[in-house]
């Protein structure tokens, strides 16, 4: 009862934050739910029934948005391995979290967020936030991009996309739509684990802020 209560009370955060109160949520949708709120340790547990726990590398456990949350100085990350229900986006998917910037990013494509490469991402730029999905072997033709930050203020991100348009949520505003083709979403792929704070490849693209709360669904979650 109380892993419910969790999980139903994380839904209902997430969807007010991005104006889809009114929503309906397939359980069977969820992915994963990291409230990040162990306060220590290197696991990061999963509350949904899938128990797609992941792995904190060097991040250090702060106070959060709500309750505690992993902080983030550029040189370490988080991961969560690949499974069946992580790679399980053919039909739409969502990406949820907070995220506090505590320093200047050092490109227009670092790291908040992403599964495999661009497939799908959550990035931040000097002034703004991104997201993409990788089609044909290309993510330049998804890129959507808009909202704003302020370093030491929470910021609530979103990306989704239903089956043919991808959306970027910035606090309550649905910031940029773009209508698209079918991702490359592989099944169980080696590289389809997904890394908070850093991209897989190198550590010049790596995010320096909190991040909370994050929500990963199997649907496009909308209004």
């Amino acid at each position: 009862m109380k892993r419910r209560s969790i999980i139903i009370g994380m839904i209902a955060i997430f969807l007010f934050s991005v104006s889809v109160t009114y929503a309906k949520v397939d359980p069977k949708t969820i992915v994963g739910i990291w409230l990040l709120d162990e306060g220590s340790g290197t696991v990061m547990k999963d509350s949904s029934p899938n128990r797609n726990n992941g792995k904190v590398v060097g991040a250090q456990w702060v106070k959060g948005k709500f309750g505690s949350a992993l902080e983030f100085d550029g040189t370490n990350h988080a991961e969560i391995p690949a499974s069946a229900t992580t790679d399980k986006y053919v039909d739409g998917f969502t990406y949820l979290l907070w995220v506090m910037p505590t320093g200047t990013p050092p490109n227009a494509n670092t790291r908040i967020i992403e599964r495999d490469w661009h497939n799908p991402t959550i990035q931040i730029g000097p002034t703004d936030f991104y997201g993409s999905i990788m089609i044909a072997g290309d993510q330049a033709a998804s890129n959507i991009r808009g909202g704003t930050w302020t370093k030491g203020e929470w910021a609530f991100v979103a990306l989704s996309w239903d089956g043919s348009t991808l959306r970027l949520y910035v606090n309550d505003k649905m910031v940029q739509e773009k209508k698209l083709g079918k991702p490359d979403f592989s099944k169980n792929h080696e590289s389809g684990a997904i890394w908070l704070a850093q991209w897989k490849a190198g550590a010049d693209w790596s995010f320096k802020g909190v991040i909370d709360d994050v929500g990963v669904f199997s649907a496009a979650l909308s209004d």
